[in-house]
Parts: structure tokens; sequence; C-alpha cells
């Protein structure tokens, strides 16, 4: 076996240099050799030259191939060890080798052994020339006709691997994204997935800027690949979540071993332009299992935001949101059903003036019937949340406080939260509804839920305004348990503040209680605001409200939620 360069003489120090492309002769005729490279010498490319690599048998021939992966074109004999060696050959390059790119001609003397079509048709081959076919023109214009299609084959597959290197790599770390490691499960199985958040990223970028968030990325990518990939393979999914792939089937006592990664994050102390902190991550972890790794440690991850600051979750069957997820697969339909065809009710509750203990106005609570059973929002309520029909209920309970307050006379409030209030079509729908019945806006009230969040909203803020121009009263529900209430007020036409049942259950024995509402008592005086004490269950507490100075009150001592019809 054997290489030969041709090369042309230099006939100026300013000529440029050609590129080289490779070419193999296989042959055990040492005279098709001498030949085909006397042919080759006389040759003159003007974009390229010439490296011939010889072999006198296949097993030359992959000896050289599995050397030299860049070689252009083949020129490969059918007989020689063997009857069928050029053309096991082939099968070799082809599939073995799985180079579909070098451009393969078989070049034969016993051409009726081995008709043209029968080898076309079952070898994956660019050719078929007897040798005696191959002169000096035909074997210039195939050779150069192989080249090129090398060439341009080459050139879309570089394109092909970079754009598949760009679609599969995060351009800020420069490591495999979520496609690639979707990619490599769909490969692999019984590896370990390691989900990694960092806490409050969104506010090194808003307090820090953009370009110190990404210095925040990079430095932590490049600190789980130094630290970590000797055992696991390190992806950066989408902004601040990045992953942890095992590399083998089993590690030692793994959950050590998570503990000791998140602890090693914790000492990372990253030092740039005005930023100089340490950062705290959640993790949720999927050990190795045979379907759906990726959803599961994403559940394990959402489990371990949910429980709070600086958690892992390992995935398990009896996760908080596996639970979840279970009962909004069994309460959806139900809703649903219900929805359509009338086992949604609206129950009433009144609320009292403490002083005489007559009724002030009712707040509506939704109920679900479903066979024979009565349900409260505990049960479905999260679930209505999940499948995106909370918005329906609130339009049901809406409509039937329009109802109720035209054929009573009195005034019903109704509960609304960020996911209602978000919704596009809410105020035509409050406006068209009222017009509806003929309602008097004064007869509703919309007890405002989630309050801490619909105050940072400026959307939501300016659509409470709107509905409150209308004429319906704005009450905050669950006063005290957002400290943020107390300087949001100001920003809204609120009227009333209705304090959390927390600090009302207990207050007659708790001291915490009634410094809570105290306070809030205080404020609402000097604000002009109205009290509404919820969660008054007996005798003592109701009393206790009252000597606070408490105006309003709401509670099973005085009322039970029920169908209105039932309260008198």
């Amino acid at each position: 076996m054997a290489n030969i360069t041709f090369a042309k003489e230099n006939k100026t120090d300013f000529q440029v240099k050609r590129r080289v492309q490779k070419i193999l002769v296989v042959d055990d005729d040492q005279s098709i050799h001498d030949i085909t490279n006397m042919a080759l010498k006389a040759m003159d490319f003007s974009d390229f030259e010439l490296e011939i690599f010889s072999a006198y048998s296949s097993g030359e021939a992959k000896e050289i191939l599995d050397q030299e992966d860049d070689i252009a074109l083949a020129l490969i004999d059918v007989v020689m060890d063997t009857p069928t060696a050029g053309l096991d050959l082939v099968n070799y390059i082809r599939n073995d080798l799985e180079n579909k790119l070098i451009r393969l001609i078989i070049r034969t003397g016993q051409a009726n052994d081995y008709p043209q079509m029968h080898v076309i048709q079952h070898y994956d081959i660019n050719d078929f020339k007897e040798k005696t076919e191959l002169t000096l023109e035909r074997l210039y214009t195939t050779i150069r006709t192989s080249v090129k299609q090398y060439e341009q084959l080459v050139e879309l597959q570089n394109k092909y691997e970079e754009t598949y290197r760009q679609l599969t790599t995060n351009s800020l770390t420069r490591l495999p994204n979520r496609i690639k490691l979707i990619e490599d499960f769909s490969k692999k199985s019984n590896q370990t997935l390691i989900l990694i958040d960092i806490i409050g990223f969104s506010i090194i970028n808003d307090t820090n800027g953009y370009d110190v968030g990404d210095f925040v990325l990079k430095e932590l990518g490049g600190f789980l690949i130094a630290m970590y990939s000797s055992s696991f393979n390190v992806y950066h999914l989408n902004n601040d979540l990045f992953a942890l792939v095992t590399t083998a089937e089993h590690l030692d006592d793994f959950v050590a071993t998570v503990e000791k990664i998140k602890d090693d994050i914790s000492k990372l102390h990253i030092v740039t332009d005005n930023f100089n902190k340490t950062i705290e991550t959640t993790i949720g972890v999927a050990y190795q299992t045979e379907d759906d790794v990726m959803r599961k440690a994403e559940l394990a991850l959402k489990e371990a935001r949910n429980t709070g600051r600086n958690q892992i979750k390992f995935y398990s069957n009896d996760l908080k949101i596996i639970q979840q997820i279970n009962d909004t697969n069994r309460w959806a339909p139900i809703i649903k059903y219900g929805l359509d065809h009338g086992g949604m009710m609206a129950y009433a509750q009144p609320i009292h003036r403490v002083d005489d203990r007559s009724i002030d106005k009712y707040e509506l609570l939704v109920r679900l019937k479903h066979e024979g059973t009565v349900y409260t929002p505990f049960y479905f309520l999260a679930a209505a949340k999940n499948s995106g029909q909370l918005y329906n209920i609130f339009k049901f309970m809406f409509e039937q406080g329009c109802i109720l307050a035209v054929k009573t006379g009195h005034r019903f409030s109704i509960n609304i939260s960020d996911c209602e209030l978000s919704n596009e079509g809410l105020l035509e729908f409050i406006t068209t509804t009222m017009k509806k019945y003929a309602v008097d806006p004064g007869l509703l009230s919309l007890e405002i839920l989630e309050y801490n969040a619909i105050s940072h909203s400026a959307e939501i803020k300016e659509m409470l305004m709107t509905i409150h121009a209308l004429g319906i009263e704005l009450i905050v529900d669950d006063f005290g348990v957002q400290c943020s209430n107390f300087g949001q007020t100001e920003h809204l036409p609120i009227s009333t503040l209705k304090i959390d049942g927390s600090y009302i259950q207990n207050v007659h024995e708790s001291i915490n209680s009634q410094i809570v509402v105290k306070t809030i008592q205080t404020f609402a005086r000097e604000k002009g605001l109205k009290l509404i004490a919820e969660f008054v269950c007996d005798e003592k507490v109701f009393e206790k409200v009252k000597e606070l100075g408490i105006e309003y009150v709401q509670g099973y001592y005085l009322a039970e939620p029920a169908p209105f019809d039932d309260l008198f």
C-alpha cells in the first residue's frame, strides 16, 4: 500500500496553493495501479490536486479507510482476494463505516460475471465502469465529477452539522440544550436527571442588568462542567434552568451526591461588575426510569419550588404535585359537566352588622353537585384553575348575583381573582350581564382574592378602576396575610377590607391575632374603610370581634352557607 501526491510545479511564487483531494485505488493487479497513476499524473485539475492511495486487497483498503476518513473517491475492483471482495468492501464502507460521502466507482474486468444493473440495484455505488471503458478522457471526467460531487456533499454535511449544532446548543453557555437532552434520552435509558433552577434569577437581571445575568449563567455552566463532567453530562435547558444527567447507570449514595452538588453551588462566588454574590438553587430529581424522565424531573422541581426556597425533591408517586394532577384529571370533566348541565350552584352566606346583627349583604359561594353530593370549593377549585375553567365559574356566579339582586333587592358579593381579571372578555361580560338583567350596580360587590399579585399589575388595576366606575363595590378578601396590602389600598378605590380568617378564628385567645386585628382596625379607621371579620365561629369570637370595634361579621356562628331560599 502506498500513497502518491501529484502536484504541478509552481510557475510563480504567487501561485495560490490548491486543496488536496484524496483518491483510493483498490485493485490486485499492479499494472492497473501503474496505468492509473501514469494517467492521473498527466491530468491537470485547475482547483485541486490529487493524493493517491493504493491498496492491493480489500484488507489493505480497510486499513487505509480506517485511517483516512476524508477520501473523496474510491476506484474499486470486484474480484481480488475473493470473487466479491470489492462489493463486500462497498458494504463495509457504506454500512460499517457509515460513510455516505465518499464516491464509489466499481471498475471491473469481469463485467459479464457481475452485470451492471444488478450491481447498481444491490450496492450503494455511484458508478460502474469496465476497465476498458476508462480512457484518459473518461477517467478525467469521472474523477473531476466525483470530486465535485464529494465537495458539494461535504459542504452540505458541514452546513447540516452547523445547523444541528446551533439547534442543539445554548447560544450563551455553549452547552447542549433541551432539544439535545430530549434527543439523548430517546437513545438511552436508565439515566438519572437532575434539574437545577437558579432562585431569583429574574431579580438579578432586573437589578443588575442582563449582562450580569448572562455572566452568572456562563459562570454556573462552566462550574458544572468543571466539577461534574466526569460523572454527568451537563445541559443548559433555558434561561436559569440547567441539567445534569448521569453517564453511568448507578452512582453510590445518590441522595448525598445531589445534596453535595447543591452545597457546592451555594459556595460558588460569582464576581463581576457591581455583583459579588453566591446563588441559591432549587433542584428536582428523577431517578433511572424507563419513560417520562424529563416530565418526572420537572414535576419534582415544581414540587420543590412550591415547598419553599433551597429545596431538593426526588420524584415519587406521592408528590403533592402528582396528587394535584390526578385531582385535576378527575375534577376537570366533572366541573365542565356541572357548568353545562346545572350541577354548579350558588350558595349564600350573610354578612351581618355587629351592632344589631342585621344582614348587610350576602357573599355568594360556589358549590358543585355531583352524583347526589354537594362539594365545597376545597375539592375542585384548584382543578378548575389548573384546567382553565375558573373564569367560567366566575361568570356563572356573577350571573347568579345579578339574578338574585334583581329578584330580592339585597346586595351580593362575588369572589374574583387574577385569573378572571386577566381575561380579555371580562369587562364586556360584566357590562352585558348587568344590562341583560337591568341590575342596580350598587347591589353588587367583587371580593378581590390574591390581592398582592393583582396590585402589582397595571392592566388589572386599570380593569378594577373601570369596573368600579360602573358602580360596583370593591372588597379586599383575606386582608392581613400579605404585608404589602396596607400600602396598596391607596391605589385602588377599595371600600371594604375582609380580615383574613386565620386571625379571627382564634382572636379571643391569641394575643398575636388581637395585635394584628387592632392594627388593621386602626388603619381602616384612618383610611375610612369598612371592616368585615370572617370565620366568626362561636360566641366568644363574636364578642371579641365586637370588643375590637369591627363593624361587620361573617361565619358559621351566625349562618352557614346555604341556597339563598334556605336562609329564610
